[in-house]
C-alpha cells in the first residue's frame, strides 16, 4: 500500500510519548504520528476523529487501559485499526490476553528499540493490508473506501453506538446502505480454527471464508456482511413484513448449511452459527445481534446452528418473560453478592448489553436501579428488625463502603439510613 500509515500513540508516561516519536524519525518514512493519548478513553475518541491504522498502546492506562482499548475499538470500529501494546514489565497473562484480544505484536517497554518497534510495525502493516483488501471488496481504491466505510457504520449499529434516528439514517444514506425494509435478522458466525495457526494464514482464511459465506448467503437472501474481528463475522439479512419470517428463517438456515459444508470441503475448517429473532426496526438491529451472539455460544460440532428463539422458549414474548423474571429471582436471592450486570449476564449465558436491554424493555426500570432498590429494601428490614449498624448492613449487602450505601439509599428512599432509622425509632 503506497502513502503513509498513521499512527495513533497511547501512553500516559510522557517520556514514552517522546521516545516513541524520536525512535520514529529516520528510517521510518512510511508512518506518520498523528496525536498522542495519555490514557484509553482520548484515544478512543482520537480513533474516531483521526482514523488511524495503527494504534502503539500502553496495558496500562487510567480511566480506560489498553485491553479495554482494544475491545471498545472493535466493537465501534470493527477491524482497523490494529493495535500494537506495550507493558513496563513481563506479565505473561496480560499478554496472553493482549494477543487473544486482536493486539498484533506485544513489546516490554525496557527491550524497545527501533528495530524492534520496525518489526512490530511491519506485522501491523500487513494487516492493515489484509483488512483493506478484505472480503468481497474490488481493487478499485474508490469503491474499497466506500466499503471501509460502511463496515464501521455497521459495526456502530451492531453494537447501538448510533441512537439517534435521523444520524441512522443520514450515516446509512451517505454509505448508500438501504435500511428501508421492516424485517431484519442478525445472524453471528465464528470460524474455528486453532490458536497455533500463524496469523498470516488466519487472515487469508478468514478473508476466504468470509467471502465465500456471503457469497452462498447471498444466494437465499439478500444481506449485508460485515467483519467483526479475526474470527467472527455477522450478516444481516433484510426483507419485508409480506414474506413470512419463518420462510426467511428457512432460507438462512439452508443458506448457512449450505456453508458450512462448502468451507469445511474447501479450507477443512468448522463454522458455527447464531441466529437473532427478527426485529421490525433497523434501530433494533443490535437487540438480534445481541441475541445470535449469544445463541452461538450454544452452537458446538453437532449442532452448529443455533437459533436465539429456541435458547429461551419457542414464544419469543414468554420466552423473555420467563427470562427476566428467572433474572428477578437471581437477585432477589442474592442480594448479599455485588450482582454485577456482567457477571449475572454471565450466569444466564447472555451479553451483559443483551441483559440490560431486555430488562429495560421487559421491566422499565433499568438494571442497576432496580438491584439497588431491592438491596435497599433488603436494608431496611435489616436495619429494623436485625438490629445491625449501618457499617454492617452495608457490608453483608456488599456495598464498596458504608458511605457509598448511604449515598444509594438517600437516593433510593430520599433521606439517609440515618435518618431514616430515626423516623422508624
Amino acid at each position: 500500500m503506497n502513502g503513509q500509515y498513521r499512527v495513533l500513540i497511547a501512553d500516559d508516561e510522557p517520556l514514552v510519548q517522546i521516545g516513541l516519536k524520536s525512535m520514529m524519525g529516520k528510517g521510518f518514512d512510511e508512518y506518520t504520528i498523528i496525536g498522542s493519548a495519555s490514557n484509553g478513553k482520548d484515544a478512543l475518541d482520537m480513533i474516531e476523529k483521526l482514523h488511524p491504522e495503527i494504534v502503539i498502546s500502553d496495558i496500562k492506562m487510567p480511566i480506560m487501559s489498553g485491553l479495554e482499548l482494544i475491545e471498545k475499538s472493535a466493537e465501534r470500529f470493527g477491524p482497523l485499526p490494529v493495535f500494537i501494546m506495550l507493558t513496563a514489565f513481563e506479565d505473561f497473562e496480560m499478554a496472553r490476553r493482549a494477543i487473544s484480544g486482536d493486539a498484533v505484536d506485544y513489546l516490554v517497554k525496557i527491550e524497545l528499540s527501533a528495530q524492534t518497534l520496525k518489526k512490530a510495525l511491519e506485522r501491523a502493516v500487513k494487516r492493515v493490508d489484509k483488512y483493506s483488501s478484505a472480503g468481497r471488496m474490488t481493487g478499485d481504491t474508490e469503491l474499497r473506501s466506500i466499503e471501509e466505510f460502511r463496515q464501521k457504520f455497521v459495526i456502530k449499529v451492531l453494537n447501538n453506538i448510533i441512537t439517534d434516528r435521523e444520524t441512522f439514517f443520514s450515516q446509512a444514506a451517505e454509505n448508500k446502505m438501504d435500511f428501508s425494509y421492516n424485517r431484519y435478522i442478525a445472524v453471528y458466525g465464528k470460524l474455528c480454527e486453532g490458536d497455533d495457526i500463524s496469523e498470516e494464514k488466519l487472515l487469508t482464511l478468514y478473508s476466504s471464508t468470509l467471502g465465500m459465506t456471503a457469497d452462498i448467503l447471498s444466494k437465499y437472501s439478500p444481506c449485508y456482511s460485515i467483519a467483526n474481528d479475526m474470527k467472527h463475522f455477522t450478516f444481516i439479512f433484510y426483507f419485508n413484513e409480506e414474506e413470512a419470517v419463518a420462510d426467511i428463517m428457512e432460507q438462512i438456515h439452508d443458506g448457512l448449511e449450505n456453508a458450512i459444508e462448502m468451507i469445511q470441503n474447501y479450507f477443512n475448517v468448522e463454522l458455527r452459527f447464531g441466529i437473532g429473532t427478527a426485529v421490525s426496526d433497523p434501530m433494533d438491529i443490535h437487540t438480534s445481534f445481541e441475541e445470535s451472539k449469544t445463541a452461538e455460544e450454544h452452537a458446538d460440532k453437532g449442532t452448529p446452528i443455533r437459533l436465539f428463539s429456541h435458547i429461551v422458549g419457542a414464544n419469543r414474548r414468554s420466552g423473555k418473560d420467563k427470562l427476566i423474571a428467572s433474572i428477578q429471582q437471581y437477585i432477589d436471592e442474592n442480594l448479599d453478592g455485588r450482582l454485577q450486570l456482567s457477571e449475572v449476564a454471565e450466569t444466564f449465558g447472555l451479553s451483559g448489553a443483551y441483559l440490560s436491554s431486555i430488562f429495560k424493555k421487559n421491566t422499565e426500570v433499568g438494571f442497576s436501579e432496580y438491584v439497588y432498590t431491592k438491596k435497599i429494601e433488603k436494608a431496611k428490614e435489616m436495619l429494623l428488625n436485625d438490629d445491625m449498624k449501618i457499617y454492617e448492613v452495608a457490608d453483608a449487602l456488599s456495598f464498596e463502603s458504608a458511605y457509598y450505601f448511604s449515598k444509594v439509599f438517600k437516593k433510593v428512599e430520599g433521606v439517609s439510613p440515618r435518618e431514616w432509622l430515626n423516623s422508624k425509632l
